[in-house]
């Protein structure tokens, strides 16, 4: 009998967890709850494992063709047209080692040094990277922080076009502030870029961690942008496999998909095999287990709004409708420039400092509640005790 995922992570001690040698449990020192990089704690689905041991058994861990494992692609476009109605072919989809570098190499395939790339910030601070690093230039469009959530400036975007803009990158679902966007602001996106003749990339890695709302792939709009977009996605936010290093590039212009492979020739890896093999079985077989572990990060967020409500009353967070982050505004303490080393210090609880994700950061801290609930407590606790 198959024992549940939620059972298999309530089993895990404090000490089972920091004894793995990854990056979230082993960058800070011996006592500090990390909290921080965008990892779950969750033990990883049977029929990944069973896929990749699989694998392994059969003694290939050989090359394989561009067009990667069989039945690869299509089952990507299965899974977007069932959980999205967006439709697309197996040839729509490229492999990608990483998202990361699928913004890189779309930053490189669709504009020159010099020119400026729009973003909608605070954002995940690889986006900026991957404009920095290519000699472009990144233009921060700060989202407005209402009393409701978080909002697109349309005015702000507009005031920020030059005659050097060429592209538009967004993250939807939105991280770190867990939006969704609604289909009339990515209709309002797409109206935007198609009057300033901008390339958009979407960033949708986080779609199917959707606690509230409807998921939209800009790309999937009856728009004349549709076929001006890059849509990145893929299971390793969802599904909790980071170290494997899979994602994809989808667009049904093929010629956008040959220009990012162009960009990265020589510098850029596909995903291996035992990634692709995790990545099928993912999307084959793991639908349980992802609603068992959306479900069980639902209470947590829940949990964590009605705690921050009750005992940090001057803590001020939004409800993310989507993803396992939750921004908090801690701009009402005395906490100095670096927000998370601060708290590090006084809480030992390991945060993502809020400043490094662009204009309207600062102040602010990422946290990371995708863990077991007593830690996510302890945690919670420490910065109680910490904010007084």
């Amino acid at each position: 009998m198959t024992t549940s995922a939620t059972s298999r992570l309530e089993a895990l001690s404090l000490a089972e967890l920091s004894a793995r040698p990854g990056a979230k449990w082993s960058f800070y020192p011996e006592g500090v709850v990390p909290c921080w990089i965008a990892e779950m704690d969750f033990p990883i689905a049977e029929p990944i494992k069973t896929a990749i041991k699989a694998q392994v058994d059969s003694d290939d861990l050989g090359y394989l063709l561009p067009t990667g494992l069989p039945g690869l692609r299509e089952a990507v476009a299965e899974r977007l047209a069932t959980r999205y109605d967006f439709k697309v072919e197996a040839d729509d989809v490229a492999l990608l080692g990483t998202t990361g570098t699928g913004l890189n190499l779309s930053v490189r395939a669709f504009s020159e040094p010099g020119d400026e790339v729009l973003l909608l910030t605070p954002l995940y601070p690889p986006f900026r990277v991957a404009v920095e690093t290519s000699g472009r230039v990144p233009v921060e469009v700060e989202l407005t922080n209402g009393a409701d959530g978080y909002s697109i400036d349309f005015e702000a975007l507009e005031r920020a076009v030059t005659d050097k803009t060429a592209m538009l990158m967004i993250c939807n679902p939105h991280n770190p502030v867990g939006r969704v966007f609604t289909v009339e602001e990515l209709t309002g996106l797409a109206d935007f870029a198609q009057k300033h003749d901008l390339t958009l990339v979407s960033d949708d890695l986080h779609s199917d961690l959707l606690f509230d709302g409807r998921h939209v792939p800009l790309a999937s709009l009856d728009h004349p942008m549709a076929q001006r977009t890059v849509t990145l996605y893929g299971p390793t936010k969802a599904f909790n496999l980071p170290g494997l290093k899979i994602s994809f590039a989808i667009s049904k212009d093929h010629d956008m998909l040959e220009r990012m492979n162009a960009a990265g020739a020589g510098l850029a890896s596909p995903p291996n095999i035992l990634a692709q093999a995790a990545t099928l079985a993912a999307y084959q077989h793991g639908g349980a287990w992802l609603t068992e572990v959306v479900a069980y990060l639902r209470g947590n967020r829940d949990h964590l709004l009605e705690r921050v409500a009750a005992d940090m009353p001057k803590v001020k967070v939004h409800k993310p409708a989507a993803t396992y982050l939750a921004w908090l505004d801690l701009r009402a303490f005395d906490l100095g420039d670096d927000v998370a080393a601060t708290l590090v210090e006084r809480a030992k609880v390991g945060l993502n400092n809020g400043a490094t994700f662009g204009a309207g950061g600062q102040g602010f801290v990422r946290f990371n509640f995708a863990t077991k609930r007593v830690i996510l407590d302890e945690a919670l606790d420490r910065l109680e005790r910490a904010l007084v």
